[in-house]
């Protein structure tokens, strides 16, 4: 038998990794197309999810797009809400968000994102093997097609599909560049060339090229080698939570044939068809997505000879083996609490966040001088309007907690721009004799517009 052959016939098993061979060579999976409830689920989600990513940047919330992220200007626009690099720390909470989220759905329903949801399996599973399929056939044309020779219709469809795959992943780097430069704007300058717009064509090339390497070629290894979260599964999970199982008390023993033994007639089929070539049968693994390919598949050959769906479900460990299955636990609960802490802590942050910042902003040179019998401070006030809308801000003095020096405010009326950035000099002028040692005093910076007041303290210093 040659080893071409030895490699087609190979099943995989729990102590090697079967997309490489004995000789360490790349094993490619060809899944097998497969039909069902749970592909109609996803397919509708999929669709979803890509529209929404390639519509996001269209649409206009405010007069800004709803996602877009400049980092040139150090600002970012949120479905209408404005954001500049002062509220930088914010991103905090939706990451920690993203994180407890991921938490909770891993402990109650295994890794349903990965299966669905996640960029890798929705633009692999939801575009790319689609049209694999659509041009160079089914699995078993694909398998037999590539252990033969080239000839020119072979190369002829492996060319077409590598342009197919390579257009659309130019298409998918342009949408994810149009989140940071505005989507309107990315449209005129791909007619008008790379000329002048180095740096966006750059980034458009190094992400078609890293996407055309990953959906033609590296694919399902970016789950299993690349992502870590396969990999953190078993410290989420227990044995209540919800993952794809097989019902080894119905289907064991395995028979071909239909009237004897388990359910399970050992046809292949659930392997055939998952996409990162690993038989359920053997117990949930670290390669599992989730993607219920599997589930479909058994079904289909379940009511082909005529015996019950759901000798591979979605269950628990317990639910596989008889038991009754908790759903709010231990675990569930500390994890809600923590949900809980993140929840408060972001709307308070949020809540306090400002339209515009104001601080002091130590000034260049000596901290005093010495002018005759006068003692006078320089100062620097920094004033940022964080609105997309215009503003003007009133500066005045607040008092002093001391004797009050003679004050001299460059500019008491600023207007600023949308994300404008200004600097106030501020003269303070004080009789050396009346000086009594360092004091605080306040400076009142007021939004004209929202009436709200943000105090500014800068010390009076002296020798």
């Amino acid at each position: 038998m040659s080893s071409e052959k030895k490699k087609r016939l190979r099943r995989p098993d729990l102590e090697t990794v079967y997309t490489i061979n004995e000789d360490g060579s790349r094993n490619f999976l060809h899944p097998a197309d497969v039909h069902g409830r749970w592909q109609v689920r996803k397919d509708i989600l999929f669709a979803f999810l890509v529209v929404v990513y390639v519509g996001l940047p269209w649409l206009q919330v405010g007069g800004h797009p709803a996602v877009h992220v400049d980092i040139p200007g150090r600002l970012a626009y949120l479905f209408g809400l404005s954001f500049s690099n002062q509220d930088f720390y914010l991103l905090f909470f939706p990451l920690v968000g993203i994180g407890f989220g991921l938490f909770v759905l891993t402990a109650l329903w295994g890794r349903i994102w990965c299966g669905y949801a996640c960029p890798q399996t929705v633009f692999m599973e939801g575009i790319f093997r689609k049209l694999e399929r659509l041009i160079e056939g089914p699995r078993d044309k694909r398998i037999k097609r590539n252990l033969g020779p080239w000839t020119g219709g072979k190369l002829g469809r492996k060319a077409f599909k590598w342009i197919f795959f390579v257009g659309i992943s130019a298409g998918i780097a342009h949408a994810f560049l149009s989140y940071f430069i505005p989507a309107r704007e990315l449209y005129s300058i791909i007619w008008q060339g790379p000329a002048g717009h180095g740096v966006a064509f750059g980034w458009t090339i190094f992400w078609t090229v890293l996407m055309s390497f990953n959906f033609l070629w590296f694919r399902e290894q970016t789950c299993l080698v690349i992502c870590p979260y396969g990999r953190l599964q078993s410290a989420l999970i227990d044995d209540d939570t919800v993952v794809i199982g097989y019902d080894e008390n119905r289907g064991e023993p395995r028979e071909k044939g239909v009237d004897k033994g388990g359910d399970c007639i050992d046809c292949f089929r659930c392997v055939a068809v998952c996409p990162t070539g690993i038989d359920i049968r053997a117990g949930l693994q670290m390669e599992c997505v989730g993607c219920a390919n599997c589930i479909d598949a058994c079904d289909d050959m379940m009511e082909r000879i005529g015996k019950p769906k759901g000798l591979v479900r979605y269950d628990s460990f317990k639910g596989l083996s008889g038991l009754k299955r908790r759903f709010f636990r231990p675990r569930v609960y500390g994890y809600m609490a923590f949900a809980l802490i993140w929840f408060v802590g972001a709307f308070l942050a949020i809540g306090q966040r400002s339209n515009f910042e104001a601080k002091s902003v130590r000034s260049s040179g000596l901290p005093f001088q010495l002018v005759g019998d006068d003692l006078r401070n320089l100062y620097t006030l920094h004033i940022q309007n964080k609105t997309d809308e215009p503003r003007v801000y009133l500066v005045s003095f607040g008092g002093a907690e001391g004797p009050e020096p003679e004050m001299l405010i460059s500019q008491t009326r600023l207007y600023l721009a949308p994300f404008e950035v200004a600097n106030v000099p501020i003269f303070a002028t004080l009789l050396r004799a009346d000086y009594p040692g360092t004091f605080p005093m306040e400076i009142a910076v007021t939004d004209s517009l929202s009436g709200e007041v943000k105090p500014v303290t800068f010390n009076f210093r002296g020798p």
